[in-house]
């Protein structure tokens, strides 16, 4: 009993001081802060709602309420008089005003569903920023040790005799290239990490992130489909629709001229009820520039429509095309066991050390460029993905 005892208490002690697993994707979405483009676009909303609360039925805008009151001092008696007055602007464009309602309500759903799609794919990017700087740093502390290891070996052979002095300095420089490379890493590595902070809850000192993976890419036939029935098409579809129907009820309220106007007014034993309307009227020029504004402003419109429309078309066409020339995705295993053999082989003195610093420097950069390689096979999965999502999450 006491043996089992022992045993679990040392056991739960080891587990204290284990360190904590690599964070995942996954983990790191249990973590997402509130993204600040997402609240944008409900600030946005929110404004364009209030705005459009502010007409209603044939109103332009919420009736004026004046009332009065004050004494009447007469010879005789002295009195109370009230006065009451209502101005209720017009707004007669209740179907315009019903298209822009519509529509909102359209861009709505399909804005904030795409919003938090986006706000998932750039902490994916992040992320995949993030791990990738983690491990070009972690590739860039290795070598610059194991060049330390070489400088020694190296100096002993020319010491000996075995090597020549500049054998040693070749070392020495490429010692301090490793330097020099290990503190970029670092430093791209520490703004990754920031970066990837504002996106998720996390402390201020770095957390190994979790490696992502193979990269399964999909099959490319079924794509334009996708994106053609797409969540990204339909919201930008919509929102056009919400700014071409804003733009006709501005210039519906712009031009809206009449108002009706009512009295009430109690003056002495008088009681006296008026009810008429109001029309504003324009001045030189007014009604000639509001049509040039309404024509320009549908005409912007309309191109900047098909403006977005062709961007994010060849946005999927980009990612269309490199992934049917991205080839083979690369297989997350390095190249530890290489760099170890041409390291054996320079200790054993089978390699010269201008020879190893080549043959290294070579299975680094493919090192470098496999890590490089599957990032971007994520990065292009998580655009993918985007474009082609189709139900509003």
């Amino acid at each position: 009993m006491f043996r089992s005892l022992f045993l679990g208490t040392v056991a739960c002690a080891l587990s204290a001081q284990a360190p904590a697993p690599p964070l995942t994707y996954d983990a790191l979405l249990a973590r997402a802060k509130a993204d600040p483009v997402l609240l944008r676009i409900e600030a946005d909303l929110a404004a364009r709602h209030r705005q459009l609360a502010a007409t209603g039925g044939f109103l332009k805008e919420g009736p004026t309420v004046l009332a009065e009151g004050g004494r009447r001092v007469g010879p005789v008696t002295t009195t109370t008089d009230k006065v009451a007055q209502v101005d209720a602007p017009l707004l007669l464009a209740p179907r315009i005003r019903g298209e822009a309602q519509r529509t909102l309500d359209a861009n709505q759903r399909t804005a904030l569903a795409l919003g938090r799609a986006e706000a998932r794919h750039r902490l994916r990017l992040a992320y995949l920023e993030a791990w990738l700087a983690q491990a070009q740093l972690r590739l860039r502390t290795g070598q610059s040790e194991t060049m330390e290891t070489w400088l020694r070996v190296a100096r002993a052979r020319v010491a000996s005799g075995s090597d020549p002095a500049y054998q040693a300095e070749l070392v020495r420089g490429d010692l301090v290239r490793q330097r020099t490379e290990l503190g970029d890493a670092l430093r791209r590595s520490a703004e990754a990490w920031a970066a990837l902070r504002a996106l998720a809850d996390l402390p201020p000192e770095p957390l190994p992130l979790a490696d992502p993976g193979p990269a399964a890419l999909p099959d490319p036939a079924p794509l334009p489909a996708a994106f053609g029935s797409s969540l990204v098409r339909r919201a930008l579809a919509d929102r056009l629709a919400t700014e071409q129907a804003g733009f006709r009820l501005q210039q519906a309220v712009q031009a809206s001229r009449w108002s009706v106007r009512g009295s009430y007014a109690s003056e002495g034993e008088e009681r006296i009820t008026r009810l008429g309307v109001a029309f504003r009227l324009p001045r030189a020029g007014e009604l000639g520039a509001l049509r040039r504004e309404q024509a320009a402003g549908q005409a912007a419109l309309r191109r900047e429509g098909e403006s977005a429309d062709l961007q994010l078309a060849s946005r999927f066409d980009t990612a269309l095309a490199r992934l049917r020339a991205f080839g083979e995705p690369p297989e997350p295993q390095g190249f530890d066991a290489a760099l170890q053999a041409v390291d054996l082989r320079l200790q054993e003195g089978k390699e010269r050390p201008s020879e190893a610093l080549l043959l290294r420097r070579q299975l680094l950069e493919a090192q470098s460029a496999t890590l490089q390689r599957l990032r971007d096979a994520h990065a292009l999965i998580a655009e993918l993905d985007l474009l082609t999502l189709g139900d509003a999450r």
